[in-house]
């Protein structure tokens, strides 16, 4: 790194996070996670409701530790960056973010009931990692497909994908930002199909999709959460922050829940004590602003031009983990 590098770099000194909040928030949403799910499944509790209501405390506890322990002030959260920016994508996008994992999990719990699959009658504790698996290796390769951008296919793929990479920030309420073609190619045409292909019950489906909707609003969370040899099991925040990095070279992790799928094809990118020096896109200019929404939604239907192709392809070379 140049000095000037060094100076930007949001880690360069020790942050005045408790102990606690780094180690332990994590840990303790995944374990409490855990614990409502099996409460839920044991009482027979509506499992709609409870997917409602713990995504609400998931998000407003997350949103709490950003205001107070920012891992970076430049990927703060402002009035300015919701109201001119994140909103837009809240509203106008429809299904995105948590309210996709949700409202197609919640589809995915009316299709699944009474249909026979061939994990169905597999025992909870092993049909829950069976179907976090499958879902994630199909959603490894076809994030991965986005980001690579070598046939008409997956520039295709890239141009869906690339309005949720353009933001210059990365907190909780950032994740919905992005086009919802992307959340629709993912959860109804991946997810959706797979799991009642599987034929995951009711008890399972609703198990993979807490799990797999805390995962996705951890790995956004601008706190300097840290989870040590854990990072190898499970894609969280300091993995995925790589991933939004505009240095192609280190954005990799596409994996969203199970990082030993990155670990086994080659894209694991594991740096402790650093964070990425600028996050986006590699070149800003051709592409619209993040809060330029409308711009934003043409992205996918434009044939030449700014954003036709992606100037963010994944390097194919295996990355170790920094020491």
């Amino acid at each position: 790194m140049s000095e000037v590098e060094l100076a930007a770099d949001p880690m360069r000194e020790r942050r005045s996070t408790p102990w606690v909040v780094t180690w332990g928030t994590w840990p303790l949403l995944f374990v409490a996670n855990v614990l409502t799910i099996a409460h839920a499944i044991a009482f027979g509790w509506d499992f709609k409701l409870v997917l409602a209501i713990w995504t609400g405390v998931s998000i407003a506890a997350l949103i709490a530790l950003e205001f107070a322990y920012p891992l970076d002030e430049r990927w703060r959260m402002t009035w300015r960056t919701f109201l001119g920016r994140d909103i837009k994508y809240f509203v106008g996008g429809g299904l995105t973010g948590a309210a996709t994992n949700y409202a197609l999990g919640v589809i995915g719990l009316s299709l699944g009931a009474g249909h026979v699959g061939p994990i169905t009658h597999w025992p909870i504790w092993l049909a829950v990692p069976a179907t976090i698996v499958a879902f994630d290796f199909c959603q490894y390769w076809q994030h991965r497909w986005s980001h690579e951008a070598d046939t008409p296919l997956k520039r295709f793929l890239w141009k869906t994908h690339a309005p949720h990479h353009l933001p210059e920030q990365v907190y909780v309420l950032m994740h919905p930002a992005g086009h919802p073609l992307n959340f629709i190619l993912i959860q109804g045409i991946i997810r959706v199909p797979l799991f009642y292909v599987l034929g995951v019950s009711p008890e399972a489906l609703f198990a993979a999709t807490a799990i797999i909707g805390l995962q996705g609003l951890v790995s956004h969370c601008n706190v300097d959460l840290r989870a040590g040899w854990f990072n190898h099991i499970f894609a969280g925040t300091e993995l995925h922050r790589f991933h939004h990095s505009a240095d192609v070279a280190e954005a990799r992790n596409y994996a969203v829940v199970v990082s030993f799928l990155d670990i086994l094809f080659g894209t694991f990118v594991y740096r402790p004590d650093r964070a990425p020096l600028r996050l986006g896109v590699a070149d800003p200019s051709a592409y619209p602003l993040s809060n330029q929404f409308w711009r934003v939604m043409l992205i996918p239907f434009r044939s030449s031009g700014a954003a036709a192709a992606d100037t963010r392809p994944v390097a194919r070379s295996s990355t170790a983990a920094a020491p």
